[in-house]
């Protein structure tokens, strides 16, 4: 009998989407295990794969010669069974390559351990004190040298190191090096990405009534060891953060793993300091500002229990812990959990899937839920556990609605409504912070010719380019084109050219002009590219030094300043406008979320809310805090129109370069789909489309979609998977490219 392996290549394709078998060389035996990264010959070259199952059998078992593998390339395992299992389940219900959910779960980038060149004792510490009284005592510096290291035999300097430390140089301690003294090994450098950071340690506060309900409602979860969800909705500044750290507490208590989602713009040095400061070492973080490198030594202190908590952006839900038995997800109803690319989880579906396979306990924490989270507490899938009061009793903000019609009406043609300046100098006059909200950066949203009409458009993308006021250049969002603003309109050649919309560069301008004793400071993708600035503007508000903060929704969400008592929201139909069913569920909750940044001090907040259509519903619901008022209102629109909760939906958008062959595959593929709805006689399940995207051409790519609606997901994923291996039967078209998104948060 001979050992052989099933591998996954990292070739994402159709043809390829299943396990390979390779022969074990003997030589290689000892270092097979599910989840090592292996390289294999495939075709005519080598590629790299996965194991993903092992087997025994005799060459006779196979009608074919089975080639051997080349080489492994890593000595531990980047995922165990469970991992595994839960790759395969995404791979399965978000319709992706199983290669395409491997490589999610494996650590990207770098994956090399750092090493450096230290100098040692060439022998133990009694030999060399022998050798010591054999240096001359004419070379005295070899002698301090040789007896520094002696004397911390533990120490890792490197030869230049250890040069500058006792004032010598690095001539010298080779002369010691080629006696044979002293000798060069390498050692590893841990990478630290918080080793600047002296976070002050914190103790468990004494829980509020209702606290203290909900953090024996989890801890009895964790006690019965089976998997289960709890949603603990609290209004902001209720204190859910202090819940999850105490029962984290009683996760470590029971020798369980923790691991805490946070959308990636919380992930600000105010939120790792909470839990680095009550679980201290036992922390690892993980998020997008890390270097590859310091994402791969955070992973590997998590591999090898070296911590028993991580808290981190999406991707951490895959932290590879083997002992799980808590999973939080803060703000659980933000859209950046969903991945956009391939493969297209939602990391609450997967932390719930994780959760199941591990028998641990999964914690949904948010003060304005998602409609299918909520919607699943009435059901009885989840577990609901409130917070309805915030800490010490201290009021929701007064929220206040200004129609920015009727400020025109009354010749107020600026960006900030009579009543939004007065508050903001009254805070300015106290000593007191302002927040202002826009969702929309740059300077201006367009710019536009007045002759003729002609928009300042994308070459690639079919969206209008964004004017940035510095460095004076128009930019797309999407792809990142970025061209000089023309002096004269490139269709009609008019010199009438103006900038329309407000974006927070251009709110940004305005304040200062308004208020030019402010300290005014912008917060958005713009102004925090470079790393360490997110943190450094946070830190100079958090200390005083900015009276008015601009920003997009990277202000909105986890940050707690007891001395802001005033925020503006300059437009709050932005999301209202887009064409999605969700955009007044977005709206309420961004609304409630920016409303919860003021009055978390002692001090009262305020919001001022500006609008041209103060009457929706989304903005009236978040005027009264009133999330269950929002959520049957909602709720029932959603039902009536057959939507999400109730149904499920499929995204299938084809593109390609050519528009007519993209016209072609969408109306082939609209073709089979239908074919088999009527075979199958499903009812339930409807196509809609194929029409134009909503975002019809992207980074030069024509875009057409199709959506398959229906309650039966199974159903509705095996007749897209049919329906797609027919039309690569039937088309000749294989640069079309066509991706698939089961349950979309956006329909752009």
């Amino acid at each position: 009998m001979s050992k052989y392996v099933e591998v996954m290549v990292d070739v994402p394709v159709d043809q390829v989407d299943r396990p390979f078998t390779y022969k074990v060389p003997e030589r290689l035996e000892s270092q097979i295990k599910v989840g090592k990264k292996v390289v294999v010959p495939f075709g005519r070259q080598r590629v790299a794969g996965y194991i993903i199952g092992e087997l025994e059998a005799d060459e006779e078992d196979f009608k074919f010669a089975i080639k051997p593998i080349n080489k492994v390339l890593t000595e531990f395992t980047f995922f165990d069974e469970e991992l595994l299992e839960l790759a395969k389940w995404m791979s399965e219900y978000y319709q992706s390559y199983l290669i395409s959910s491997l490589k999610a779960i494996v650590p990207s980038g770098q994956t090399k351990i750092k090493t450096k060149q230290v100098v040692k004792l060439a022998q133990s510490v009694a030999e060399s004190e022998k050798l010591l009284e054999q240096i001359s005592d004419r070379a005295y510096k070899q002698q301090e040298v040789f007896s520094f290291l002696i004397d911390n035999p533990n120490c890792n300097l490197s030869n230049t190191e250890l040069a500058d430390r006792l004032e010598t140089t690095s001539g010298l301690i080779r002369t010691l090096i080629n006696k044979g003294y002293l000798q060069y090994i390498e050692k590893e450098v841990k990478r630290n990405p918080h080793s600047h950071h002296n976070f002050k340690a914190t103790q468990p506060l004494a829980p509020t009534s209702e606290q203290q309900v909900a953090i024996e409602e989890i801890s009895a979860a964790l006690e019965q060891q089976e998997s289960s969800t709890i949603l603990l909705k609290g209004v902001t500044g209720s204190g859910k953060t202090e819940v999850y750290l105490q029962v984290i507490a009683k996760a470590l208590e029971a020798g369980k793993d923790t691991i805490v989602l946070v959308p990636e713009i919380s992930l600000t040095p105010q939120t790792i300091a909470r839990f680095k400061g009550r679980f201290g070492d036992q922390v690892a973080v993980l998020h997008s500002q890390l270097s590859a490198g310091e994402r791969f030594d955070e992973w590997r202190r998590i591999k090898f229990a070296d911590v028993k908590i991580v808290v981190g952006a999406r991707s951490a839900v895959f932290a590879p812990f083997n002992n799980l038995g808590l999973i939080i997800i803060d703000e659980e109803h933000e859209t950046s959990y969903k991945q956009e690319d391939h493969p297209k989880y939602h990391a609450r579906e997967v932390a719930v899937k994780r959760a199941e396979l591990a028998g641990a306990v999964t914690v949904l924490g948010t003060a304005t839920p998602s409609l299918e989270a909520y919607h699943r507490t009435e059901t009885g899938e989840y577990k609901l556990v409130e917070l309805k009061k915030r800490i010490d009793d201290r009021p929701l903000p007064k929220v206040e609605l200004i129609d920015m019609r009727e400020e025109l009406k009354a010749g107020n043609k600026t960006m900030f409504s009579q009543l939004l300046q007065k508050e903001i100098i009254d805070r300015l006059e106290k000593g007191e912070q302002t927040m202002i909200f826009l969702n929309r950066r740059g300077f201006s949203t367009f710019v536009q010719c007045r002759e003729c009409g002609h928009v300042m458009k994308c070459n690639d993308c079919d969206v209008s380019l964004t004017y940035h006021a510095t460095p004076n250049i128009l930019q797309c969002h999407y792809c990142d084109h970025q061209e000089q603003v023309p002096n004269i309109c490139p269709n009609c050649e008019s010199i009438y050219i103006k900038y329309f919309g407000v974006g927070t560069q251009k709110v940004e301008e305005g304040l200062k002009e308004f208020f030019p004793e402010a300290k005014v400071a912008r917060m958005d993708v713009d102004t925090t590219r470079r790393k360490g600035e997110y943190e450094r503007i946070l830190s100079a508000f958090k200390a005083g030094k900015i009276d008015i903060l601009v920003g997009t929704q990277m202000i909105a969400k986890g940050h707690d300043f007891s001395n802001v008592t005033l925020v503006g929201v300059i437009t709050a139909d932005t999301a209202l406008n887009l064409p999605d069913f969700r955009a007044g569920e977005r709206t309420f909750q961004l609304l409630t979320q920016v409303a919860g940044r003021t009055g978390r001090g002692d001090k009262p907040g305020e919001v001022i809310i500006q609008s041209y259509t103060p009457e929706h519903y989304s903005i009236q619901f978040s005027k009264m805090h009133d999330y269950n008022g929002f959520y049957n209102f909602e709720i029932e629109t959603r039902k009536f129109a057959s939507y999400p909760p109730f149904t499920h939906i499929i995204s299938i958008v084809v593109s390609d370069e050519r528009e007519d062959k993209v016209i072609e595959v969408s109306n082939l593929l609209s073709d089979i789909i239908r074919e088999k709805l009527h075979k199958l006689d499903e009812e339930g399940i409807m196509l809609l489309g194929p029409v134009q995207a909503p975002l019809s051409k992207v980074r030069g790519q024509h875009r057409w979609q199709l959506l398959l609606k229906g309650g039966d997901l199974d159903t509705m994923r095996s007749i897209n998977q049919e329906s797609l291996m027919k039309l690569n039967e039937l088309s000749t078209l294989k640069t079309i490219k066509v991706s698939v998104d089961v349950d979309p948060l956006g329909m752009l």
